[in-house]
């Protein structure tokens, strides 16, 4: 048996053994040891290091950077930017490997350097410096809803917005994979694109009373080609306040308001009227404003038409992006809690709507039954309709499918 085929045989017997950390390794299967094996110390070590990096070409920027041994472990790795920072990373068990485990700066060069021992205590070290790619345009998040340090309602879906459209399924997997989603609460989920440029994330279920959510959005390395790569992104950290539900049967002219569960008021209401009937189905908040104007113009209706309107609104909550408000509606009192007449808003007296704007946030539920009418609430493009599409027909908007949130 040779020399090098009976260290190899040796280094096998070693692989069964407990790992102990690689800081440690040097001081197992020293000369010492070998001695007893009656195996002849060669005069020069037989370790080898492979860096994984090219220094002819840029290297990307989003993938690990491997560094492997050869006939031997690794005890000592570092890969470090012109800043002096130590990009982490992490080896395999045995040593055998250690991978980068966060993304590198572009156009930036680092210097990695990495030493490996062999079973008779010989080391061997390897250093190299490489550059990053230098991208000719940067794919960003520019928008990221819900906005960082709000509490919003459990119906609150996670929005991020793209300054360029994302078409490929392949790219679009490869994105909903960096977009992190983490949480103190344990949380199955799944992102879908409701276009080209955005993608939502919505829980299977409403998100628990008083998690905080977490939202990474960084893209670097990701190549979208033509020269354009994925841009940073900060994290966006958010809190989700009560559950706050409210319920509109439109055939009983009312609206239920809950906390958490527990019944707080029922309010006598008015819904739209034949030829402007409320949508029903779950809405979700998306503002409030304590004074609107609002004109029947901007949803189509003719100026001056037995239907057109232009009135001072108070208290008004949206639902929806087309125009549905909850609100003021002083001038219908007198059908409230009996018809419906308005032109699809869900209108009660002042007073009652100043009580159910101060209890509503952005991300409450507003669900509207007993419509009599075929018109629903749109899933996308009109609001946050996506709780009108169940868990499968979520899913079937996604290209990775349902996750479970990580813990934050």
């Amino acid at each position: 048996m040779s020399r090098e085929s009976a260290v190899r045989l040796r280094w096998i017997g070693w692989a069964v053994t407990p790992v102990v950390p690689l800081v440690f390794v040097a001081g197992c299967g020293t000369w010492e040891k070998q001695r007893a094996a009656e195996i002849e110390r060669p005069a020069t070590g037989i370790a080898r290091v492979d860096l994984g990096v090219r220094t002819d070409r840029p290297t990307p920027a989003g993938e690990p950077i491997t560094v492997q041994a050869r006939d031997g472990r690794l005890y000592a790795v570092s890969l470090i930017g012109p800043d002096g920072r130590l990009v982490p990373g992490a080896n395999a068990t045995g040593g055998g490997s250690w991978s980068s485990s966060e993304p590198l700066d572009y156009d930036t060069e680092y210097t990695l350097t990495a030493s490996a021992v062999d079973a008779f205590g010989l080391s061997a070290t390897r250093r190299t410096s490489f550059r990053t790619i230098s991208p000719d345009a940067e794919m960003r998040a520019d928008t990221v809803l819900p906005e960082a340090g709000s509490t919003v309602g459990v119906g609150m879906p996670i929005t991020v917005g793209f300054d360029r459209p994302i078409n490929d399924p392949r790219l679009r997997a490869a994105v909903e994979k960096r977009l992190i989603v983490s949480a103190s609460t344990p949380v199955e989920g799944a992102w879908g694109w409701v276009d080209d440029d955005t993608v939502r994330y919505r829980p299977k279920n409403y998100w628990p009373v008083g998690t905080k959510v977490s939202v990474t959005t960084s893209l670097i390395g990701l190549d979208f080609g033509g020269g354009v790569y994925g841009g940073p992104g900060e994290p966006v950290v958010f809190d989700v306040g009560d559950a706050v539900v409210a319920t509109v049967d439109a055939g009983a002219h009312s609206m239920t308001v809950s906390r958490n569960g527990t019944e707080l008021r029922t309010l006598a209401v008015t819904t739209g009227k034949p030829g402007f009937t409320t949508r029903s189905g779950t809405k979700v908040v998306l503002g409030k404003q304590p004074h609107v104007v609002m004109d029947g113009t901007t949803v189509g209706i003719a100026a001056g038409s037995s239907d057109s309107y232009r009135l001072d609104v108070y208290w008004a909550t949206r639902v929806t992006w087309s125009g549905e408000f909850v609100h003021a509606a002083p001038w219908s009192v007198g059908a409230q809690g009996r018809a419906n007449v308005s032109h699809g808003c869900v209108g009660m007296s002042t007073e009652n709507a100043k009580w159910f704007y101060d209890q509503v946030k952005v991300g409450d539920i507003v669900t509207v039954v007993n419509t009599g009418n075929p018109k629903t609430m749109e899933p996308v493009g009109n609001g946050y309709g996506e709780w009108n599409l169940d868990w499968a027909e979520w899913l079937s908007m996604s290209t990775t499918g349902p996750a479970t949130v990580r813990p934050l």
